[in-house]
């Protein structure tokens, strides 16, 4: 769950606390951790296939409409590789300034192109037991990151501020003009998280565990989430109004710092093949529509797989270099407009449809959850759009 849930995700959100407010960021936070959590895992009850997971959920509810479900899923894996490919440049962009000054400046750009020619290959992959040595050293390196970004913290605001941490708690702001902007992000940063669920209950090897499995869910998913609040309120309070969309860029400059920001840019490149592969998955059987055991066994089927990765890997640069200085409204419409469908509308209309025997007013309650997501999907990401050059 932990590995599953916190990513680089958790760096946006002290900039996130800073441009809505505490009184807006935390209060959504709790609702997308509520509504991330039971419904979906609820389900598996009613069905025992081999191995049942969120798309094969949506295609018993949903049948053939079920393809808009999984490329939404996809949508949002690859959405987290956009992300990537802002974050990498723009961390590699301040560890050059803090190395070298004014005197070696790098486009960002370039480290992007740089990145694209490691993750291409990588994504080539089919074999995703191939990718558990990246997996390993990735969940090091974070784990590495957030540890250090607490220390520089705590550590600027004791030697550099004349006001305690608690005292610049204090004082932050409850509300901010582009509050807005935090509704999408809270969803964002469970990074697609509620398509483990099932699969994951599933995998419980003990039917005892299986059925401990929804309390340590919640309780694992709460201590995550006060977490996240305590990283986002201390990393904002330290650095104020000087923090930036990722944390990383926000540290001062130093040695140290920049252990942190190349730790954290070679933990992104190693997680973004995983990312990307269920994603790359999902429309690749699609597009040939077969049956979900497909392999390509002949070279010709490898070639076409490894080609339209590569493609799909370059588009994602094309929008990385136009969104490249906008990477918390990019966080934000993503979270928006495919996190919010995934957690909120989705899972009570296919609760209602496979779970006939529901009283009269959990079904009421599941469409009343999925109009109020859909409202929130659609007003969310307007606000985005429309305020683009705010956030």
């Amino acid at each position: 769950f932990i590995k599953g849930t916190v990513g680089p995700a958790i760096l946006y959100l002290p900039k996130g606390f800073q441009d809505s407010g505490f009184a807006v960021a935390i209060p959504a936070l709790v609702v997308a951790t509520f509504a991330y959590d039971p419904r979906v895992a609820a389900l598996r009850g009613a069905f025992k296939p081999k191995l049942l997971t969120y798309s094969e959920l949506s295609r018993r509810a949903f049948g053939s409409f079920a393809f808009l479900i999984e490329f939404g899923i996809a949508a949002m894996q690859f959405g987290v590789c956009l992300t990537y490919l802002i974050f990498v440049p723009a961390n590699l962009y301040a560890s050059c300034q803090s190395l070298f000054g004014g005197v070696l400046v790098i486009p960002k750009t370039y480290f992007l192109v740089g990145m694209l020619l490691i993750e291409i290959p990588l994504t080539w992959i089919q074999d995703i037991r191939r990718l558990t040595p990246f997996n390993v050293l990735a969940t090091i390196f974070i784990v590495y990151g957030l540890g250090s970004c607490l220390l520089i913290s705590l550590s600027y605001s004791y030697t550099q501020k004349e006001e305690t941490i608690l005292e610049s708690m204090a004082n932050l702001p409850a509300f901010q003009p582009s509050w807005f902007m935090f509704i999408g992000t809270a969803f964002f940063v469970f990074e697609g998280s509620i398509t483990l669920v099932v699969p994951l209950q599933e995998a419980v090897y003990k039917k005892e565990d299986r059925e401990r499995f929804p309390i340590v869910n919640q309780n694992v998913t709460i201590c995550i989430v006060l977490f996240y609040m305590f990283f986002a309120m201390i990393c904002w309070a330290s650095f104020g109004d000087q923090v930036q969309t990722a944390m990383t860029a926000s540290l001062p400059p130093g040695n140290f710092s920049t252990t942190v920001q190349l730790a954290y840019s070679i933990a992104v490149i190693l997680t973004y093949p995983l990312q990307a592969f269920p994603a790359l998955e999902v429309v690749l059987k699609n597009i040939k529509n077969k049956d979900d055991d497909t392999n390509d066994s002949n070279n010709s089927d490898i070639w076409r797989r490894n080609l339209f990765a590569s493609l799909l890997n370059l588009t994602l640069g094309v929008v990385a270099v136009v969104a490249i200085d906008y990477l918390g409204n990019v966080v934000s419409l993503l979270g928006s407009l495919v996190g919010m469908p995934i957690a909120l509308v989705y899972p009570p209309l296919m609760h209602n449809f496979l779970v006939k025997d529901s009283s009269p007013t959990v079904r009421y309650m599941n469409y009343f959850v999925s109009g109020v997501g859909l409202f929130a999907t659609v007003a969310a990401s307007y606000a985005t759009i429309t305020n683009w050059n705010e956030g």
